[in-house]
């Protein structure tokens, strides 16, 4: 009886995973081919490579390796062939991918500009499916001290009070203060309620002696520093 399916081995070697990362090197494989890799084994019917395919096609909205950071474990275990080992896996290398980006000598983060703080934010918050209002707390040599996720939601004007954020700069002990959040549409473009929050922050901030030094709004790999607009 002919089967339907075709094993790894019976793959030309150059099409092979494991061969193409050591003949060709780690950077020449594709997605699904990386994916394959930490899947490690298929099904009767699939090869893990096929299951690779079915895990970045999962997601609706947001097909490839975007849509991998959006999958929860329960997402992950309904693809038939993805079990609850392989979809912890999955889910560990996702969380990995987030550290490694984030991840610097602790004691030498400094974000003194908008672009260090947005790239050193950017591939945690542009993923995010709601809007996320993120504080990073510095010193007065821009170390950071501590970054802090202050309100989750529709950011309004009478809900971003800076009676939380100021507690939190107090306490910390910080010299002054970086406000971010990101827009999951993915387009940067402030609105009006962002730059009304922006006033109001640096209005309160002065009089606390605090300084708010950026407002800055992340999109899909791009942001928009309101203190390089001219609002702080």
């Amino acid at each position: 009886m002919k089967k339907n399916y075709f094993t790894m081995k019976e793959l030309p070697v150059s099409e092979r995973p494991y061969e193409k990362c050591v003949s060709f090197g780690v950077e020449q494989l594709s997605d699904a081919e990386l994916l394959a890799v930490i899947i490690k084994t298929g099904t009767k019917e699939k090869t893990s490579l096929s299951l690779a395919m079915d895990v970045l096609q999962r997601h609706p909205s947001y097909p490839g390796l975007i849509g991998l950071k959006h999958l929860a474990y329960e997402d992950l275990t309904c693809i038939k062939g993805i079990g609850r080992v392989k979809a912890i896996q999955l889910l560990c290398v996702v969380e990995l991918s987030k550290r490694m980006a984030r991840t610097t000598k602790k004691d030498s983060v400094y974000l003194r500009s908008p672009s260090e703080a947005a790239d050193f934010f950017m591939e945690e918050m542009r993923n995010l499916e709601t809007e996320h209002l993120y504080v990073a707390y510095l010193d007065a040599s821009g170390r950071l001290l501590r970054h802090q996720i202050v309100f989750i939601g529709t950011i309004q004007s009478s809900i971003a009070n800076p009676r939380e954020i100021l507690r939190l700069a107090l306490r910390y002990d910080a010299a002054h203060y970086i406000v971010l959040h990101n827009h999951p549409s993915g387009d940067s473009t402030p609105s009006k309620e962002d730059i009304v929050i922006t006033g109001r922050l640096k209005e309160a901030s002065e009089i606390i002696g605090i300084p708010l030094m950026d407002h800055i709004i992340i999109g899909d790999n791009q942001y928009i520093s309101l203190k390089e607009r001219g609002c702080i």
